[in-house]
């Protein structure tokens, strides 16, 4: 759906960041990011914003601010996603850099050095470097390893033989970490090391002004830092046909070899990613599938066509990532109708524009007759998710693999009892038990 509200510059420019925060309609209180509600299920709360206030002046994550602008509209949300020339995402760029938390600024030095984080030229020449590496051609190829490594993990949760499995222990964590491992040159044996790091990252930029959380995202991604760093001089070193070996090829092909900074900035990037996501929406997936279970047995009885316009249709309604980093508001603008001021941060909520029924009838609804293509599941616009290709052939692996082996499983405990992580942004069951 092409954006019907546009959006223009209001006033002349102004160097001081804007500090009074507008009206927030009486029936609503400001929105909170961190509200504990959103982890098990955020989408009646994304619900009421969005029929009364869609662009929504709401309490920030970053205790400097006095709000942070969120968008729960499809249309807004396209607008923002799509439009480089008003809205920035690095902080400095509107003279926001010294509001970042002091904890957090080790977590935001790396942060803003991940593809999502820049912006032109350098966003534009890193992901012209990582299209190469993460081409259609080399993501097919890897589909008989990743076929192979759902097999294997499958066979062996089955040959347990107690009659049930967890699926992200047993297949949506390590079926990613293992594809990611290999491109990245990431050990088995510090795979749950990884997954540590990652969480703690996460958990950092979910409360970016907790000092407590800050601080261990910033242990975390030192960490990992210091990890690819020893694995980026070693690729220097000794080139491979691995993705990050590819990634830095690429760039000497292109005749500016990439700095190691961004090298190692970027793999920290895909090592929080490349798995976390695609664990999260296999997970969510399946107990969306086995609470509507018609949709199951749809699934199971599906034909090799019909499996990726479902694949489609789970990213939609799973949204491993709920909302996307700030963007900073480059001069006065008005989005959706509403003014918003030179340096204000402006959030785009990916899973309520996911589930809005002006675009998408009946939201809540896991409908594998949709229409595809328009979820916001990977991003819009310039900064749209290199790596989908890849989550989509994970996600339809495990899945797939638990149809076909498993077609009569279901949940052992109650949704309602399992345990989520805490976590607005990644949110995900810590466990999903299900009877073979």
């Amino acid at each position: 759906m092409a954006p019907r509200l546009g959006w223009q510059p209001t006033r002349t420019r102004r160097d001081d960041p804007v500090t009074q925060a507008p009206a927030v309609p009486t029936t609503l209180p400001r929105f909170n990011p961190a509200d504990p509600a959103l982890v098990r299920d955020p989408y009646p709360t994304y619900a009421r914003y969005r029929a009364l206030d869609p662009v929504h002046w709401g309490l920030s994550s970053m205790a400097d601010l006095p709000g942070s602008w969120f968008l729960f509209r499809h249309e807004e949300n396209c607008a923002l996603l799509s439009d480089g020339d008003n809205f920035a995402n690095d902080p400095a760029t509107v003279g926001m850099a010294a509001h970042v938390p002091p904890a957090f600024q080790p977590v935001a030095y790396i942060f803003q050095r991940w593809l999502g984080g820049m912006d032109p030229p350098d966003h534009r020449r890193l992901r012209a470097i990582m299209a190469k590496t993460f081409t259609p051609k080399r993501v097919a190829a890897l589909r008989p390893r990743i076929e192979s490594i759902t097999a294997s993990l499958l066979a062996d949760a089955l040959a347990r033989g107690d009659g049930q499995i967890d699926v992200i222990a047993d297949v949506s964590f390590p079926l990613p970490m293992a594809v990611i491992g290999d491109a990245l040159g990431v050990a088995e044996e510090d795979w749950k090391l990884f997954q540590g790091w990652a969480a703690d990252i996460a958990h950092a930029v979910d409360r970016a002004g907790d000092p407590s959380a800050a601080a261990a995202g910033a242990t975390a991604i030192a960490g990992m830092f210091d990890y690819f760093s020893a694995t980026v001089a070693q690729r220097r070193r000794n080139p491979t046909d691995d993705m990050l070996g590819m990634m830095i090829a690429a760039a000497d092909d292109e005749g500016q070899p990439m700095q190691e900074f961004d090298a190692i900035a970027i793999a920290t990037e895909l090592g929080v990613a490349g798995h976390e996501t695609t664990s999260n929406a296999v997970a969510k997936s399946v107990i969306g599938l086995m609470e509507q279970r018609d949709r199951w047995a749809e699934l199971v009885g599906a034909t090799e066509a019909e499996w990726d316009p479902a694949i489609e249709e789970l990213l939609r309604w799973s949204t491993p990532v709920q909302r996307q980093r700030w963007r900073w508001a480059k001069q006065d603008v008005v989005l959706g109708g509403q003014p918003i001021e030179r340096a204000q941060a402006v959030v785009s909520m990916l899973a309520a524009a996911n589930r809005d029924p002006e675009v998408f009838a009946e939201p809540d609804r896991i409908d594998f007759r949709r229409a595809a293509g328009r979820h916001l599941t990977f991003g819009f616009g310039n900064h749209f998710c290199l790596g989908s290709t890849l989550a989509r052939l994970e996600m339809k692996a495990g899945l797939q693999a638990l149809a076909r082996a498993l077609p009569d499983m279901e949940l052992v405990e109650d949704p309602d009892q399992i345990p989520w992580r805490d976590n607005s942004i990644l949110p995900a069951p810590e466990r999903v038990w299900v009877r073979v």
